[in-house]
């Protein structure tokens, strides 16, 4: 939206800068008279001279006499010369502001967000004709992976699911319909899937991770705590991120209702032990916490790719609490 109010702008200062030369500068001084005023000033005053005496006849027949001159030497005024260039040069700097804003600001796909490139969102276009094309698995995995790589949910689960329709037992696209139920907000059903997967193929190190979030936010940290320890164990890459959830998982073992503790507990799975992001978005410093009731909206319904949370009224108004002072 900025990027295109910035655009609409910077249009309308160019074609105000681009037309100016049609119209020219105002002149500091009036126009000089047509011929046809001048004859029209002359008649009158011939008419009034005849009834005027003295010094007003006499004035009268000055101006007459300077009427006559000016239309004996009489020149039509001459027309302002066109300037093209200065016209040319504000049309093309218009041009070349709205290609620039247009290739690498706009976004051109649902999803996209403004620093998604355009030779991404083609080459996932061009996927997801293929893949609907010709219908093979290659082809729909091809698709899903890339949707899935550039977060555009919608076209992911629509890809794994034709896979799974064609192949049941297709386990990359069993977790990632695990994975898409989890930020769905369908802990149920997302369990049931990753148990499978993980099940077929434990070395699969971002199975174990949302399993590992997920029994976490049902309140399993046993559970949690061994899920997160098989993705170090099969090298999952954000070891620090999974070190410190399984830290933390241990140390809530004690219980809480403290606001921080209710954090640590249902949170900072997806949005990080310190509020810094992970899965979810960055908490610390985030302007939606300014608003409660809209945070506290989100936590118990649930938004875009984050769950609904179950709080008790206590919980929520701990958390809700801790939050304020992120």
């Amino acid at each position: 939206m900025t990027a295109t109010l910035l655009f609409l702008l910077f249009l309308a200062l160019g074609l105000f800068l681009a037309l100016r030369p049609l119209f020219g500068p105002k002149e500091p001084f009036p126009e000089p008279p047509r011929r046809e005023d001048l004859l029209k000033e002359l008649e009158v005053l011939k008419e009034e001279a005849k009834a005027l005496e003295g010094e007003e006849r006499r004035l009268a027949l000055a101006r007459m006499v300077e009427l006559e001159r000016a239309l004996e030497g009489y020149r039509p005024p001459a027309p302002r010369p066109f300037r093209p260039l200065p016209l040319f040069l504000a049309l093309g700097a218009v041009l070349l502001l709205g290609v620039g804003l247009w290739r690498y600001t706009l976004p051109r796909l649902p999803g996209e967000t403004v620093t998604t490139q355009r030779l991404e969102a083609q080459k996932l276009r061009a996927l997801a004709e293929r893949a609907k094309g010709t219908g093979a698995v290659e082809d729909l995995l091809a698709w899903g992976r890339e949707a899935y790589a550039l977060g555009v949910y919608e076209q992911a689960a629509e890809a794994y699911l034709k896979v799974l329709e064609k192949d049941p037992r297709n386990v990359e696209a069993i977790r990632r319909v695990g994975i898409l139920l989890f930020m769905a907000g369908r802990p149920e059903e997302a369990k049931a899937f990753l148990e499978i997967a993980q099940h077929a193929d434990p070395k699969a190190a971002e199975g174990w991770l949302f399993l590992g979030n997920l029994y976490f936010q049902e309140g399993d940290r046993e559970r949690a705590i061994a899920a997160w320890e098989k993705y170090l164990e099969v090298g999952g890459e954000a070891r620090e991120r999974v070190q410190g959830l399984i830290q933390m998982a241990k140390a809530q073992e004690a219980g809480g209702t403290d606001g921080r503790t209710v954090y640590l507990a249902r949170c900072a799975a997806c949005h990080g032990p310190e509020a810094e992001g992970g899965v979810g978005p960055r908490l610390k410093g985030n302007p939606i916490l300014r608003a409660p009731e809209a945070v506290r909206e989100i936590v118990l319904r649930g938004r875009g790719t984050m769950p609904a949370v179950p709080l008790s009224e206590e919980e929520l108004k701990a958390l809700l609490d801790y939050l304020k002072t992120l």
